[in-house]
């Protein structure tokens, strides 16, 4: 049994759903049936990552508030929160947070997800309305 059994567990009972993670310790989830969130069990870095593209690109006419927006997010991993950031070969804004088994609970982890998925819509709806 791996140490992320549990927390897989936790989510699939929150969500009314039997969670079996792929060979690699990969899930595959989404928000609002659109957008896909990847949930990875991270066993080297004893986490598990969560990650969503949220935009495919950073709009053209993304003003300086709102730049300085997604910036002070980028900062979020410092401060235990969601960061942001743009994946170098595909130009694409992604969302991501590193949630610590350590230092965390499964159930701490299903509210954690939950509030990443709520935030992948927000964001992911911002940046398409800009």
């Amino acid at each position: 049994m791996k140490e992320s059994d549990s927390y897989f567990l936790a989510l699939g009972e929150q969500l009314g759903l039997e969670i079996t993670p792929a060979e690699d310790g990969t899930l595959l989830a989404t928000v609002n049936d659109q957008i896909p969130i990847v949930i990875r069990d991270n066993v080297d870095a004893r986490r598990i990552d969560l990650t969503a593209v949220v935009a495919p690109e950073l709009p053209e006419d993304i003003s300086y508030s709102e730049m300085m927006d997604l910036l002070d997010t980028a900062l979020g991993p410092l401060f235990d929160a969601p960061g942001i950031g743009r994946d170098p070969e595909s130009g694409a804004i992604v969302l991501y947070a590193l949630v610590s088994l350590a230092t965390t609970t499964p159930v701490e982890f299903v509210e954690a997800v939950k509030a990443f998925m709520d935030l992948t819509k927000t964001v992911s709806e911002r940046l398409a309305n800009l």
